[in-house]
């Protein structure tokens, strides 16, 4: 496999997302929605976390006490994730981390179907509308009948990113994510960003997986790249959080910086 243009990301992605003021956030929102999620099963889950990045979220899931395979394209996050290792989860409920793309799901015997899988934070982005109806017809090989998927991905129509880089006078910017999709440099790497609303996203993942619910995150706080910007303004930072919690409706997912989905698996699948 090649190497991801993550890889040279992985020595900086916890110190520039994963533990930065936004970063955690947005993460404390997704899990939000994930809790009663998680919750509803009442016992410990099979879970498959996609695009892991550095583990932070298989490492909280095993620590629940679910059973946790996750897979990330890049080999340096995944060595990044195997060196945490939090003192409350015991060796043998460690988190099974792969290094694998989307692609290569269909390569492993995982011997067990999975009762949820998790994509968390765009990493749905990095690939085409055919690789999302491949995705979601290897998933639903190896997700339980009525299995879930819940997914986390950036928007389309970000309506932070449109009124902060309009006032810029950068309008090339501020509506970029419309564009089917737009290069992205990451160091010496170019790749492509995919942006998908969350109606298109539910029919590329049609027949096999229909969409339940459809939330917000990061409709009032703002995108991880403004984190310096309001590292100054905490205050105001901190009422953004408490209006995402109060005013963060379903029906404005489609303007978030992310919205989170969950499909639920068609029996006949």
């Amino acid at each position: 496999m090649k190497p991801s243009p993550f890889d040279i990301a992985a020595e900086t992605y916890d110190k520039d997302f994963t533990h930065s003021l936004i970063g955690q956030m947005q993460r404390k929102r997704v899990w939000q929605f994930l809790m009663p999620l998680l919750q509803s099963y009442q016992r410990p889950l099979n879970i498959l976390e996609i695009n892991c990045g550095t583990g932070e979220d298989a490492l909280q899931l095993a620590k629940l006490g679910h059973n946790v395979t996750a897979m990330d394209a890049s080999e340096q996050m995944i060595l990044k994730a195997k060196q945490k290792k939090p003192e409350s989860i015991v060796e043998d409920k460690l988190p099974r981390f792969i290094t694998s793309s989307f692609s290569q799901i269909a390569d492993y015997d995982f011997k067990k179907p999975f009762d949820l899988v998790i994509s968390n934070f765009g990493g749905l982005n990095c690939v085409d509308e055919n690789d999302i109806r491949l995705l979601s017809k290897n998933l639903s090989h190896i997700v339980t009948t009525n299995g879930t998927l819940f997914l986390v991905v950036m928007s389309r129509s970000c309506l932070w990113e449109m009124l902060y880089y309009s006032l810029k006078g950068r309008f090339n910017k501020a509506f970029r994510r419309l564009q089917r999709s737009i290069p992205f440099r990451l160091h010496e790497h170019v790749m492509q960003i995919f942006y998908y609303a969350p109606r298109q996203l539910t029919k590329l993942f049609l027949p096999a997986f229909t969409r339940v619910q459809t939330q917000p995150v990061g409709l009032f706080i703002p995108p991880s790249y403004l984190e310096t910007t309001f590292a100054k303004r905490l205050t105001l930072l901190k009422a953004l959080n408490q209006w995402e919690i109060k005013f963060g409706f379903p029906f404005l997912s489609s303007l978030a910086d992310h919205y989170c989905v969950i499909l639920k698996k068609q029996p006949q699948a």
